[in-house]
């Protein structure tokens, strides 16, 4: 074979939740064209103490800290067969970047095969609130670009309201308003719930 297309996308910040759609409908289109995506997560290097909502120190229980990873670059990497790496601080240190970068990136997917790469033996697949940039297991969907929301979106008067995506009336909220108007506000509440 020829020379098969390959990305390498190198990522320093945090996962922006709006940028979530577009870069997906980038892996999905990666996916069916069969390129490869390889996902580089540079962490900030300082030792920074994040707590959880409970108060422990996340790097206790081995968790990695938001800061310190790319869930969007890992779920690319995996889906359309590349790798992701997040080195530590050491490894960026000293020159043991480039040694990462060129045996882990470098090599054609065939010698990847037979290679021992990284392997992603745990990916996060929840989804991400669009508002929060929290993992859930069950949202709210706009049903015009698919934005997915923890909870319902509100207007500024509190009431349910449009996505703050694209603007559109969320489809929960055509129906609760259809409901009131033909004055079956239980029934349908009770079923949308």
């Amino acid at each position: 074979g020829g020379i098969r297309p390959r990305i390498l996308v190198v990522q320093c910040t945090q996962d922006r939740t709006g940028d979530y759609n577009a870069f997906m409908n980038c892996t999905f289109a990666c996916m069916k064209a069969g390129i490869c995506i390889d996902g580089l997560f540079l962490p900030d290097g300082q030792k920074k103490k994040a707590r959880t909502s409970g108060g422990a120190d996340p790097s206790s229980s081995g968790a990695r800290r938001p800061d310190q990873s790319s869930v969007f670059l890992e779920q690319a990497a995996d889906r359309t067969g590349g790798i992701y790496l997040a080195p530590t601080c050491a490894a960026q240190a000293c020159g043991g970047l480039l040694t990462v970068l060129v045996t882990a990136f470098l090599s054609p997917e065939e010698v990847r095969a037979i290679t021992n790469n990284p392997v992603q033996d745990k990916v996060d697949f929840r989804a991400r609130c669009f508002t929060t940039g929290d993992s859930v297991d069950v949202a709210y969907v706009c049903n015009v670009c698919l934005s997915i929301f923890k909870d319902v979106p509100r207007d500024e008067d509190g009431e349910e309201g449009e996505c703050p995506t694209c603007g559109a009336v969320m489809e929960r909220v055509k129906r609760l308003k259809k409901a009131k108007a033909n004055g079956i506000k239980g029934e349908v509440e009770e079923s949308l719930v």
